[in-house]
């Protein structure tokens, strides 16, 4: 599915005709500069000189919202600059957003076709801003950027959170993975111009965002159904983000209209991906099957809160975290990166459940219910397996 498309449109040149000496008429090119961002009827920010008159004029990144979610949109003006380079756009508005966001509220599952991506974007800027059409050189419209994900499934979230992890280790000449946070690996440059690759756990990434719309109080939260979040448990994604440089380099013209034509979604994810797949060749990694733990100390340490009654897992998630660390880094190695109050306090809670100390110091190395795995079961992508069961993939 596309999940970002961030589409660039210049303004076009101005003519008019004059009529001079002999009645005879003669079209005349109107320098660009003519046009002012005032014409555009958008919000603008300025500064003041030192008479108090305004300059500057500047458009900043705004939220175009749509029924369902919001579009980012600027305009870009480096028609005065120094800087700017002959060969390069100077006066352009740019949009971007997630498509499937857009049209059905989230971005689970989603359109492969580019054309529609776009024409939902571009119906949404010109219904929200009408007069710019008459200054947009349409036919220019080019991709500058796509990002093109599909998923893999593990059996289990925490499976899936423990395979991405170890994706962060994973280096092969050239490809070599990023620092990232606990459930999502990079991969490249994070200011490539050609192409970025990450991998994330999608429900853990979906469940913070659902989060924070409910505290916002947003209706988007509505479309995250119970049937649509359980069909993502396990999910792996593997988003590839390409630039225009990617497509130069393939000699793959990234004008919309063009591309449009010969957009190929799975072909262009799997050469993007094929140097990370190689990568994972012959690798391995260890799962550690600890649900039953997590169920004993979430069962036996619950929180709840006095005012409303809500039940929380800080402290057991914590107890967790401590027994996981353990079975990676060793007893030492824990103790010595971890608070001793959070530390002494998680064995305390987990020889509680059953678990001495004697185990504790002795989990690294095989552990407890270890299972060696190679990475390439955990990377093979079913493109016909994109959508749930209970929705009706557009023909």
């Amino acid at each position: 599915m596309i999940d970002m498309l961030v589409l660039r449109c210049p303004f076009r040149q101005v003519f008019e005709v004059e009529t001079i000496e002999h009645g005879m008429p003669v079209i005349r090119e109107v320098l660009k500069t003519c046009i002012s961002l005032t014409d555009f009827k958008i919000p603008l920010e300025s500064s003041l000189d030192a008479h108090g008159e305004e300059v500057a004029l500047t458009h900043r990144w705004e939220s175009i919202p749509s029924s369902l979610s919001t579009m980012a949109f600027k305009v870009f003006d480096f028609r005065d600059s120094f800087k700017k380079d002959a060969d390069v756009q100077d006066f352009f508005i740019e949009i971007k957003a997630s498509p499937a966001k857009l049209t059905q509220g989230h971005n689970l599952f989603g359109s492969d076709n580019i054309w529609q991506c776009a024409e939902s974007m571009i119906h949404l800027l010109i219904d929200t801003y009408p007069h710019l059409i008459e200054y947009l050189d349409q036919k220019c419209w080019s991709v500058e950027q796509v990002d093109i994900t599909y998923h893999s499934w593990c059996k289990t979230e925490n499976e899936a959170l423990q395979f991405v992890n170890a994706l962060q280790n994973v280096s092969n000449g050239q490809t070599r993975a990023r620092t990232g946070y606990s459930g999502t690996a990079y991969f490249g440059k994070s200011n490539s111009r050609i192409k970025k690759i990450k991998v994330y756990v999608k429900l853990l990434e979906v469940m913070n965002q659902l989060a924070k719309l409910k505290r916002q109080g947003s209706k988007a939260a509505e479309h995250y159904t119970d049937e649509l979040l359980d069909w993502a448990k396990g999910m792996v994604r593997w988003e590839v983000s390409l630039k225009t440089r990617w497509f130069e380099r393939r000699g793959i013209d990234n004008n919309l209209f063009a591309l449009s034509k010969v957009f190929d979604a799975h072909n262009y994810w799997k050469q993007a991906t094929q140097d990370l797949f190689k990568a994972l060749e012959g690798k391995q990694m260890r799962i550690i099957r600890d649900e039953e733990i997590e169920k004993q100390l979430k069962a036996k340490f619950p929180t709840v809160n006095a005012r409303t009654g809500k039940i929380t897992y800080g402290q057991a998630n914590s107890a967790y975290r401590v027994f996981r660390s353990l079975k990676s880094e060793g007893w030492i190695e824990t103790k010595r990166t971890t608070g001793d109050g959070t530390f002494k306090r998680a064995v305390e809670m987990l020889h509680e459940i059953g678990l001495s100390k004697a185990v504790l110091q002795n989990l690294k190395g095989d552990g407890l219910q270890c299972e060696v795995i190679p990475f390439i079961r955990y990377v093979e992508v079913n493109f016909g397996e994109q959508f749930p069961p209970f929705v009706k993939q557009a023909a």
